[in-house]
């Protein structure tokens, strides 16, 4: 059940889709060309300063996390437990997801996840795909994962996915951000709050169905979309997490946010179940820290810089609220 809502909301988390489709580059990727050079930053690093915003003596802690980070990087998170002592909550950038506690029904989910995996009309990747982006896809692969044998068996927008987590492997980065996951750990073993939303979804399997129906047209833009970005946009991705590790937010508002809606939500997002689930996680984040800010003398909340930074951001929701926002 984690693995499909993961997926299903996983093309809104991952910060590198957020960048739309650009025009596809006249002459493709060269085949002989070697992977681009891995980002390296090694060692412990803090990341950005947090931003504060404040109501009268109540005070929000802000931490911008990214996605993807540099892989050999171990984050410090010094900053965090001195805040930590002056908290009462953590929010979370994402609220969970519950279908209840239903044996049948995490059955029934399992089932039809384990189906959803499954190409449209068993169609291999190759007849899947018109033949230039098929070829697009196989320069791709051979650049940077020649082994993998999985992804002909795969449906477009897993395929995305899958080819997407190889690339950037090989490039130094790291889609797993383990940074909030941290953060929580720290608040638990002292003693404060997480303030994490349940996200219920009443009816799973009709969700999971009505993912599985994405038109193979959509799913098939998904991919280009995701095939594009690696092909233009592999060396921005790398500046981004270089400048998260070494704290430099001026450069992160310098490279291009996530400010829009990209082919892949739009391919898991063909039915209204699936948009207002998707919708609902998006806005629960800044319900849930006004009311904390209200609640609490202290909290600390968790969330990506895509979505804080820029005009539609977060950060510039909160300041037209009428908060005090000051930071890096």
């Amino acid at each position: 059940m984690r693995s499909a809502l993961t997926f299903i909301a996983g093309w809104g988390l991952l910060s590198p889709l957020g960048t739309a489709a650009r025009e596809q580059p006249p002459s493709g990727v060269d085949a002989g060309t070697p992977p681009p050079e891995e980002v390296v930053v090694e060692g412990r690093h803090e990341g950005p300063r947090m931003w504060t915003v404040r109501k009268g003596d109540h005070t929000l802690w802000i931490l911008g996390t990214l996605s993807p980070l540099p892989k050999r990087m171990v984050w410090q998170p010094d900053a965090v437990q001195e805040v930590l002592r002056n908290v009462q909550e953590v929010v979370p950038a994402w609220p969970a997801y519950s279908i209840g506690a239903n044996p049948l029904t995490a059955l029934r989910v399992y089932i039809e996840w384990r189906h959803l995996q499954k190409p449209p009309d068993h169609m291999p990747l190759e007849q899947a795909l018109p033949p230039p982006l098929y070829a697009r896809v196989e320069t791709l692969k051979a650049r940077f994962d020649p082994n993998d044998g999985k992804l002909e068996e795969m449906r477009p927008m897993l395929a995305a996915r899958q080819l997407l987590l190889r690339v950037l492997d090989a490039s130094g980065l790291a889609v797993q951000n383990e940074v909030q996951q941290e953060v929580l750990k720290l608040a638990r073993s002292q003693g404060v709050r997480v303030h994490q939303d349940k996200l219920r979804i009443e009816d799973p399997v009709k969700v999971l169905k009505d993912v599985e129906a994405t038109p193979l047209t959509s799913e098939v833009a998904c991919l280009e979309a995701v095939v594009t970005l690696l092909e233009t946009d592999l060396a921005p991705m790398q500046a981004k997490a270089r400048a998260w590790a070494l704290g430099d937010v001026d450069t992160l508002r310098r490279l291009p946010h996530v400010d829009d809606r990209t082919a892949c939500v739009a391919a898991v997002s063909t039915s209204d179940r699936v948009r207002k689930l998707i919708s609902r996680a998006l806005d629960d984040w800044l319900i849930a820290v006004e009311d904390s800010l209200t609640r609490n003398r202290g909290t600390l909340a968790v969330q990506s810089m895509d979505r804080l930074l820029g005009e539609n951001g977060g950060l510039a929701a909160l300041r037209a609220k009428g908060y005090v926002v000051e930071g890096p």
